[in-house]
């Protein structure tokens, strides 16, 4: 143990770090005769006593974190992806990087020291100036790993190697003194295995088969929510979920489960979010978006794929979701891996069955059936089959609201008072019809002031004139062409007072019955007028029927009160955007009408009948139940 040194060869060199190449130990000084004796003592005193293998593990931890010019220590193992980093579980202590910065650098160094007999060290240019000791830990019945510790310097990492390769020792020796317990574990973990297989098959569907695979993973693991989903027709559907017994496929939970059901499948190999690098994040996008939606610490994926092909077929996913340390567990990890084929071939087995049972559902049908009766039976249904293809003309059965061409409206031309009005919504008026009076004295007295004042300011320019005061004579210039426009604009006002009806039609909205005295601004709408003729009829289609109407299908209208005399006419236009309209999801379909005889007035309501492209019988009675079923039903 005095001497430990390392030779690498040319081809493990090779895959240390660009900048830096592995030293070869050299011998410890005198001065860890003292630190071994403590060493052996301790050592000795955890050997000794009844601890559990994490308890175990931490305290050998600490040891290492104790020694003189030690910053960090940690255990090492491979993960999912086959990279060298920290695991979930293990006990770590002091200065040691977070997982995602293990890069694969590291990972290379950890494969070829795990070989060597002898402790190693290697500068970690990605931790400064920090030198790193890796001692290998080789168990006869479980996977190798390494004690990482993280020194101060090269000098510091060989004063800890005889120490370090005793407390490596140790614990080769606590591991395989235990290994009856982890035999223990696989005895228990095939019992559970037989047990889940055994009510898989039992189970008559599969959804049946997939809820109750769900359930008892769940229970069996400690998850917080199993989900299993299963290929049907080349598609991924989200099948069962632990605990719930009607999945909503609409649900974001549930659209966020089935991408990562799918990621899983492109994947084809297990998945555990957090990721444990930053190389493998981009690839778990789906499990990172499922942990966030669910709130859950970790998600964890494993794909179900077959063996009788020769690149394996994918009959559906299994998503498990719950506690970081849970997941990221060695022996979760290891039971789902050895479960799965099982699980895989129960499932087909159930599918095998479900088949089976239709096929001789089928045969006894047809034994007790006599011929005759089953002549008449095929001739029915032939008659049937035929008589759906009978072709027909579709027809869309819609609303409908009668509202004007365009709309005018009357406006106050200035600040006022209205003085009465002369119309109400509803009335019939005409072209310059008055349809409200303005108050206009205040209007005449302001205009009688400024003639005053327009005719003074020419008197006075005519005197300032004679008196030859060029400077005034021109100030009431200005002063008089002032006057004048003021004096216009009030004309203009007086003149109207009057507000008149732009166009011949219906007045639509506006009264000011009880509005007399009532101050206005300029360019409030006081009145909105439509005309009569002509008239656009809105028919209301029904979003679920829109895809049947097109521009320029033929249209009859009944309207309400005159259902003995219909409307005949074509559609002109569709609104590209929906409306709500009677707590309906609907499409504005327009058409005019001329209305020459002025029979329609705005707001009239009434049925519409489109007529659309021919469709075949069967079509026509069952296309809607038909996509009802398929918008519902999970197994479409």
């Amino acid at each position: 143990m005095a001497n430990i040194e390392t030779k690498p060869s040319a081809d493990s060199a090779s895959k240390l770090a660009l900048h830096q190449k592995t030293k070869p130990l050299a011998k410890p000084p005198v001065r860890t005769q003292t630190l071994g004796k403590n060493v052996d003592e301790q050592i000795l005193q955890i050997l000794s006593g009844n601890f559990g293998e994490k308890v175990v593990r931490t305290k050998f931890i600490q040891m290492v974190l104790a020694m003189p010019g030690v910053v960090g220590a940690c255990y090492v193992s491979r993960d999912v992806q086959d990279m060298w980093a920290p695991g979930m579980a293990t006990p770590t202590a002091g200065r040691v990087p977070e997982r995602r910065k293990f890069s694969e650098n590291f990972s290379e160094k950890c494969d070829q020291f795990i070989t060597t007999p002898s402790l190693q060290t290697a500068p970690l240019p990605w931790m400064g100036d920090l030198c790193g000791l890796f001692a290998p830990i080789r168990p006869r019945t479980t996977d190798p790993e390494i004690l990482f510790v993280i020194a101060q310097s090269q000098s510091a990492a060989l004063l800890t190697t005889q120490s370090a390769q005793k407390i490596t020792r140790a614990i080769e020796l606590w591991l395989n003194s235990h290994a009856s317990a982890d035999s223990e574990w696989q005895v228990q973990a095939l019992a559970a295995i037989v047990e889940l297989v055994a009510k898989i098959e039992s189970q008559d569907t599969n959804k049946a088969a997939a809820e109750e695979l769900a359930n008892l993973l769940a229970n069996r693991l400690g998850c917080k929510n199993v989900a299993v989903g299963l290929n049907q027709g080349h598609k991924m559907k989200l099948t069962a979920i632990s605990g719930v017994g009607k999945i909503d496929q609409g649900s974001a939970s549930s659209r966020e489960y089935l991408q990562a059901m799918v990621e899983s499948e492109t994947r084809k190999q297990p998945g555990l979010y957090p990721p444990t690098h930053d190389e493998n994040n981009f690839l778990l996008q789906a499990h990172r978006q499922l942990a966030s939606t669910i709130q859950s610490e970790s998600v964890f994926s494993m794909p179900l794929y077959t063996s009788n092909e020769k690149d394996g077929k994918c009959i559906g996913a299994v998503i498990l979701a719950g506690d970081r340390a849970l997941l990221g567990s060695h022996q979760l990890q290891r039971f789902v891996a050895t479960a799965t084929p099982s699980i895989v071939s129960s499932l087909e087995v159930v599918n095998k069955v479900k088949q089976t049972t239709l096929t001789r559902t089928r045969s006894f049908v047809k034994r007790k059936l006599s011929w005759s009766r089953q002549f008449i039976l095929l001739a029915a249904v032939v008659l049937f089959v035929l008589l759906m293809f009978l072709p027909i003309t579709y027809r869309v059965r819609c609303n409908c609201v009668t509202e004007p061409v365009y709309r005018r409206f009357a406006v106050a031309p200035f600040d006022g008072q209205i003085v009465a009005g002369r119309v109400e919504a509803g009335d019939l008026v005409s072209a310059g019809q008055v349809l409200a009076e303005m108050d206009g004295r205040t209007i005449r007295w302001d205009l009688a002031g400024v003639t005053a004042e327009r005719e003074q300011s020419v008197r006075t320019r005519q005197i300032e004139l004679s008196d030859r005061n060029v400077p005034k004579t021109i100030l009431a210039k200005l002063e008089n062409a002032r006057l004048i426009s003021q004096e216009e604009i009030l004309k203009y006002k007086r003149d109207n007072l009057n507000i008149k009806s732009p166009i011949d039609g219906v007045v639509l909205s506006g009264s000011l019955e009880r509005a007399e005295a009532a101050s206005v601004e300029t360019g409030k709408v006081l009145f909105e007028i439509g005309p009569l003729k002509p008239m656009r009829i809105e028919v209301a289609v029904p979003s679920t029927e829109i895809a049947q109407v097109r521009v320029g299908f033929p249209a009859k209208i009944w309207i309400d009160g005159q259902e003995d005399d219909p409307i005949c006419g074509e559609i002109t236009k569709i609104h590209p955007r929906s409306e709500t309209r009677d707590a309906q999801n609907v499409f504005i379909a327009e058409l005019e009408f001329a209305n020459e005889d002025e029979r329609l007035r705005p707001g009239m309501k009434g049925s519409v009948r489109l007529d659309c492209e021919k469709r075949s019988l069967g079509w026509s009675l069952f296309h809607k139940p038909v996509n009802y079923v398929r918008s519902r039903l999970t197994w479409w």
